[in-house]
């Protein structure tokens, strides 16, 4: 429970300061945009969408990569500290969702009174399992890296296959590479579809880390 404390304590507080300057930037940007020409696209959904999936691809990597030492240094198990990853990446993207969707709610407002129009953009739930996978995601192939070196490249394919259907419910966040009619073909699947690739990636970040050698781990703890 400590781990779990203070992974939510300090990164969890991280992200929503950094999402929060991300949405005054955005807000910022919209106004000088506007000076030149008509606004017309939602850039807290393009921030949304696109960026902060692999801000939360990273949040998982570092959590992985440069906590799992530490609390390896401090007599902590790699099952308690997986335990608490998990944990945390799922209150981790509560809360990147919620944050995001206030960004939606006060963005509207501020486009209704100035009279502009934005595109639409997905739901909390969306938001929520998108960042809840990649996070995972990045989890996974940090630690196969951690502990296969170089071979753990192959991780990549694997993750690529987990995240790619995340993005199916949220305008503006891209077509699937090589298969763009999936969503359509899927329909309200891809939302347990997600949940899947969550578990998979859980389950791979287990399988790989749970009896890490400590060679792995003791040039970064």
């Amino acid at each position: 429970m400590k781990v779990f404390r203070l992974l939510t304590r300090t990164l969890v507080t991280f992200c929503a300061v950094v999402a929060a300057c991300a949405f005054v930037l955005v807000i910022v940007l919209t106004f000088v945009v506007s000076g030149f020409r008509d606004v017309t696209i939602s850039g807290w959904n393009v921030l949304g969408s696109q960026v902060a999936r692999w801000f939360l691809f990273w949040a998982g990597i570092y959590v992985v990569h440069n906590t799992l030492p530490i609390a390896i240094a401090h007599g902590r198990t790699r099952r308690e500290f997986l335990s608490a990853a998990t944990g945390f990446s799922v209150v981790l993207a509560v809360a990147m969702s919620l944050i995001v969707w206030v960004g939606f709610v006060v963005e509207g407002g501020i486009y209704s009174a100035m009279g502009w129009k934005a595109d639409p953009h997905g739901s909390v739930v969306a938001y929520f399992l998108m960042f809840l996978v990649w996070c995972a995601v990045g989890m996974f192939c940090a630690a196969a890296f951690d502990r296969f070196g170089a071979a753990g490249v192959f991780s990549v394919p694997v993750g690529l296959m987990l995240v790619m259907v995340t993005t199916a419910g949220i305008p503006g966040a891209g077509n699937l590479p090589f298969v763009p009619d999936l969503p359509s073909l899927m329909g309200a699947g891809w939302h347990l579809v997600s949940v899947v690739a969550f578990a998979g990636a859980v389950l791979g970040t287990w399988v790989v880390a749970r009896d890490m050698p400590a060679s792995a781990l003791k040039s970064r703890a």
